[in-house]
């Protein structure tokens, strides 16, 4: 393993060396395709395009970034920015000298990416929705394969764009961003085919988060009492980290476990809510010709409101079960917002009126 990390020290090396001036561009990416983006920004807006596609979106993000910690926890990756000062590889050499960044400290293992992950998966959810409706509308062969070949080849665009980023920041090797791309394929592959997602009931959201945080706490508790620390990363992200306001438990492995089935449970709860069941109730039933502004609108609220929310919401407390706790009610918010609330306060803003129920 040593001469796979030299290895991917060097290309870090060199991506910091050569392409220096395009920090900006790779902080930027790796700033716009963090899942946080895609709970907050990509899913507000899916939703109120393709209902049915944001819902797999969101169990492809929870899913996928669940998994990735579950694969962390048991492949205990290192990161090149704590790698690089630890080892004994180097001998009496010097070692390749590689810069820190704002990103760079994450605090969680490195194998795989969870970057390159979520952004294989949430993407390859998005391109096979557009895919979809390309192919089921009219027109010659030669344009469908022209749209076909120009999606596929900004979906890879953004991948390598992603990898490169991870890499140039010192936050993951080559090795790990490649793994993080080929199992989100796989994730959002395997939960593009399951047609029950969109019909599942309020019980088999609760029982899924539930399953899903009981399993990691178990594989937590389990690893614990067997003498393993799976926490082991945190105090090396501490003492590694050239500055200490760049280590945010924001990125810690269970800031993410909790997001993620937090975000599964608001999903549930918003779908199968009175107020979700009246607008689309209300919207479906009245005879105004106005559904693109309405979703329009509803977009806009969405991201000023979450924009608000997430601005105003940022909980003081940086130790404890508590921060987890307001943590996973955080993430709960943002699609109960989104699928519920806002649409129903924009339904009755704008006066949208219902058949009546006889």
């Amino acid at each position: 393993m040593d001469l796979l990390h030299s290895s991917g020290v060097s290309a870090t090396h060199y991506l910091q060396r050569h392409y220096g001036h395009s920090q900006g561009f790779f902080l930027l990416v790796s700033t716009a395709t963090d899942l946080r983006n895609t709970f907050f920004l990509l899913f507000p807006v899916w939703f109120h395009l393709r209902q049915a596609k944001a819902v797999k979106l969101v169990w492809v993000a929870a899913v996928g970034d669940w998994l990735n910690l579950m694969l962390k926890w048991l492949l205990f990756g290192e990161r090149p920015y704590w790698w690089v000062q630890e080892t004994d590889y180097y001998g009496n050499s010097s070692q390749p000298m590689i810069e820190q960044f704002p990103m760079t400290c994450e605090t969680g293992p490195g194998s795989p990416s969870g970057h390159a992950m979520g952004a294989a998966g949430v993407y390859y959810a998005m391109m096979s929705s557009l895919l979809t409706t390309v192919l089921k509308e009219h027109g010659s062969r030669i344009r469908k394969w022209c749209v076909c070949g120009l999606l596929w080849t900004a979906f890879w665009c953004v991948q390598v764009c992603v990898c490169l980023s991870r890499v140039f920041l010192a936050a993951h090797f080559p090795h790990q961003v490649i793994a993080g791309v080929i199992i989100g394929i796989l994730v959002a592959e395997a939960l593009g085919r399951a047609r029950w997602i969109c019909e599942a009931s309020l019980c088999r959201y609760l029982l899924t988060s539930l399953l899903l945080l009981s399993l990691a706490l178990l594989l937590f508790l389990f690893l614990g009492c067997a003498g393993v620390d799976l926490l082991w990363t945190l105090e090396k992200a501490r003492r590694r980290c050239r500055r200490a306001e760049w280590v945010s438990l924001d990125t810690s492995p269970f800031a993410s476990l909790f997001r993620n089935t937090g975000t599964l449970l608001g999903l549930g709860l918003g779908l199968h809510s009175p107020l979700y069941v009246e607008t689309k109730r209300i919207v479906a039933g009245s005879r105004r010709g106005d559904g693109a502004a309405y979703r329009l609108i509803c977009i806009s609220a969405t991201l000023v409101l979450l924009h608000l929310f997430d601005s105003a919401f940022r909980p003081s407390v940086h130790t404890g079960a508590l921060y987890y706790v307001l943590w996973f009610c955080k993430s709960a918010t943002v699609p109960l917002a989104t699928v519920a609330i806002v649409p129903y306060c924009v339904a009755g803003a704008l006066g949208y009126k219902g058949k009546k129920q006889l």
